[in-house]
């Protein structure tokens, strides 16, 4: 092992026993949030790794040209790869400067994005489109979510997972469909749908029921992670609980926080993790 190999590992020894701080030795990718596991045995407080969440506005020559949601990381070569398999760039020399400041990477050079302004917005599952700014991600109107109209017993959760499980007819077919469900308080299946993008099969649910907006009784169910543009359908649509079997990033943590959404994740037999409103849960 080099010697700047034994630093690093150092440095990650000495902060992973830092609660809740971020790494700070490089452009972070992950961050210690505190959680509620809850077992058969009772509920005890943790932290968790969570991958991070943030949005990355690229603008070209002054001009927005697309926000993604993405882990902090090589920003510059997510830049420059979406430009290229966009067909604006075509050599790197074309490009004069970058520069990041806040979540936003101003790019300048000898490129133009006319005939590619279609400003939108990729989320890390490609999730959420039409959107040209920051801004507009956030800067919306949902329902308030009341705080008391929607409540689970702690054995619920695996109850409802093991009815997704059962009802993901593609997924045990293809092995490549993720599922949503949404759900109600006799834990009841009201619809399902499966699509190869998650967010794809969220908008399904949302599209067969919007006659009955908002969604105070209803729940969803996850078959992977958590990202941001999944919370933020749920949080449009007043839904007071997502249940997921993989993990939130952070962004999605935070913005269930943010609308009083109660958030699980990491269910697994006998127990689950609660990132936020676990008030609904009754032990």
């Amino acid at each position: 092992m080099c010697c700047g190999e034994g630093r690093l590992r150092l440095l990650m020894i000495i902060y992973s026993d830092r609660p809740l701080n971020r790494v700070s030795y490089a452009r972070v990718m992950e961050e210690r949030i505190a959680a509620q596991r809850m077992a058969s045995q009772g509920t005890v407080p943790i932290e968790e790794c969570v991958a991070v969440e943030e949005p990355l506005e690229i603008q070209i020559n002054g001009s927005p040209w697309v926000t993604t949601m993405r882990t902090p990381g090589q920003d510059r070569e997510l830049a420059i790869g979406l430009l290229y398999t966009e067909g604006i760039l075509q050599n790197e020399d074309d490009i004069t400067n970058i520069h990041l400041e806040d979540n936003v990477l101003m790019i300048e050079g000898e490129i133009s994005a006319e005939g590619h302004t279609r400003g939108f917005l990729r989320s890390s599952s490609c999730g959420v489109c039409g959107s040209a700014s920051l801004e507009s991600v956030l800067a919306r109107n949902p329902p308030k979510i009341p705080a008391d109209t929607f409540t689970l017993q702690w054995g619920d959760i695996e109850k409802l997972v093991t009815k997704l499980n059962s009802s993901q007819s593609f997924f045990q077919s293809t092995g490549g469909m993720h599922a949503v469900a949404q759900f109600n308080e006799n834990l009841e299946i009201i619809n399902l749908a499966e699509d190869v993008g998650r967010h794809n099969a969220m908008d399904k649910i949302i599209g067969q029921s919007i006659d009955a907006m908002p969604h105070y009784r209803l729940g969803f169910l996850l078959s992977g992670r958590v990202s941001f543009e999944m919370v933020q359908k749920a949080v449009m649509v007043g839904s007071p609980c997502i249940v997921a079997i993989g993990a939130p990033t952070t962004l999605a943590i935070q913005l269930a926080r943010q609308h009083g959404l109660t958030l699980i994740g990491f269910v697994r037999e006998a127990r689950f993790n609660v990132y936020t409103g676990a008030w609904r849960i009754k032990e």
